[in-house]
């Protein structure tokens, strides 16, 4: 993989550790779950409840793609409805106990995994990458 690597662009170095590391904590986590569907009940777990429309400006794909994913998350008792007077078109959408579970597994893996990758590179070089992170290049 480092020839691989050596050769892309930053943009794809960034993209492809990304994909590493989310195919990584859905395997761990043993949840039958796509990237859309851990985005949403991401999404949710950070804001507590969120209209379709709101998911769907948050995570950048349509509505009717976010409609479709939520019936998903639905079906499978990740996220449920709650009623909202005065608006029944755009019902929030709020985390179940098994999605609130599924979330702290996965954040439980993802603690896990900068344990590992600290000890693979050493602390100063992830604090370096978590402070390159979060300065205002983009």
């Amino acid at each position: 993989m480092n020839e691989y690597m050596s050769g892309l662009n930053l943009v794809d170095m960034i993209s492809e550790k990304h994909k590493v590391l989310r195919d990584k904590v859905n395997q761990m986590s043993g949840e039958p779950l796509n990237k859309t569907e851990t985005h949403i009940l991401a999404m949710l777990e950070q804001h507590g409840v969120l209209s379709i429309s709101e998911i769907s400006r948050l995570i950048s794909i349509s509505r009717q793609g976010t409609q479709k994913t939520i019936n998903n998350l639905l079906a499978e008792g990740y996220v449920d409805t709650a009623a909202k007077e005065g608006n029944s078109r755009d019902k929030p959408i709020v985390l179940t106990a098994k999605g609130t579970a599924a979330c702290r597994s996965m954040l439980e893996i993802k603690q896990n995994i900068e344990a590992e990758i600290t000890a693979r590179i050493g602390r100063e070089q992830v604090e370096l990458l978590r402070t390159l992170l979060t300065q205002d290049w983009l």
